[in-house]
């Protein structure tokens, strides 16, 4: 009898003290559950940062073509191609990624393709293999693509953050030094007809006739090259939601082409956002030269253009 009383009271402690323990482990995870969300760290912002920027290059361009040995001097613009040429098809657009500000990784393409007839002979004039006037019955077909591709680093940055200022202000007064490092792609393509009716002095003996023996057509073919290039940039934050930077290199040392070069200043104003995608509006201007030659005789192929002029963008960073 004392026995079975004995189990019943030691049944009894054993289930009221499981019943405690368990109630203490609940009460300690519904206690240690907001602490530990409440201690959690916020998550780290993505240090990479992208840029699009499509532009329109409005371009003067001054120089000569030479195509099998003949040399066309350019001396014209974006508004006389638009005026007298039959076909101007141009595409521009910059994209960039940078990392924490320091690195970035960029590309730039820029094509034309400009098919100019004989109501284009105030800009192209042919010489000085021919007479009479051949210059006044000439058409071109020119296209042009480069890509610059390469990488910045920070070198440098000076001036106080004034972030402590207010919102806007991070950057603000504050100007930075890049190097640059990459290459310059070029492919280029020019084909010359001349209308061979009324004219003198000609040599055609080597270039393609038309069917009906009135055009002589001078083909370059494609002619591709790639000029390394070193340069340098300057970024400055003018205030809030402004920026500017001014940049220059030069490359080609006889790897590619001869020399060329290249310097760019731009103005930026973020004036919206959309979700994530802040918009801003670029204005600049560019100048780009390249000197380039290869063959000799009848198959010398050479370009030595200088092109300059302002340019306009929108540019979209996420």
């Amino acid at each position: 009898m004392r026995s079975s009383l004995g189990i019943s009271v030691i049944s009894s402690l054993v289930a009221g003290g499981s019943i405690f323990l368990l109630s203490l482990s609940a009460l300690g995870q519904t206690s240690t559950a907001p602490q530990e969300s409440a201690t959690a760290p916020p998550a780290s912002p993505n240090p990479w940062t992208f840029r699009f920027t499509p532009y329109a290059w409005l371009t003067w361009m001054s120089g000569s073509q030479t195509v099998r040995g003949r040399t066309i001097d350019i001396e014209t613009n974006t508004f006389q191609l638009l005026d007298h040429s039959d076909t101007l098809v141009p595409f521009m657009g910059y994209f960039q990624a940078r990392f924490e500000d320091r690195i970035e990784l960029f590309a730039d393409v820029m094509y034309a393709g400009v098919t100019a007839g004989r109501s284009a002979s105030r800009n192209f004039q042919i010489n000085p293999f021919v007479g009479g006037s051949v210059a006044a019955s000439a058409s071109i077909y020119y296209q042009q693509l480069t890509i610059e591709f390469g990488g910045a680093y920070q070198v440098a940055k000076v001036g106080r953050d004034r972030g402590a200022e207010g919102a806007g202000m991070s950057g603000v007064g504050q100007t930075a030094f890049d190097v640059l490092l990459g290459g310059r792609y070029w492919h280029q393509k020019a084909d010359l007809t001349l209308d061979l009716a009324g004219t003198i002095g000609i040599n055609v003996g080597d270039l393609q006739l038309s069917a009906d023996r009135s055009k002589a057509i001078a083909r370059s073919g494609a002619v591709n090259w790639v000029d390394p290039f070193v340069g340098f940039r300057v970024r400055h934050t003018l205030a809030p939601r402004q920026h500017i930077q001014a940049q220059a290199d030069i490359g080609g040392f006889g790897l590619g082409s001869r020399i060329s070069w290249q310097a760019l200043g731009t103005y930026g104003y973020e004036f919206g956002s959309t979700g994530s995608i802040a918009w801003s509006g670029v204005i600049g201007y560019r100048a780009l030269y390249v000197d380039y030659v290869q063959g000799s005789g009848n198959t010398l192929f050479q370009t030595n253009l200088l092109q300059h002029g302002p340019l306009i963008g929108v540019s979209a960073r996420f």
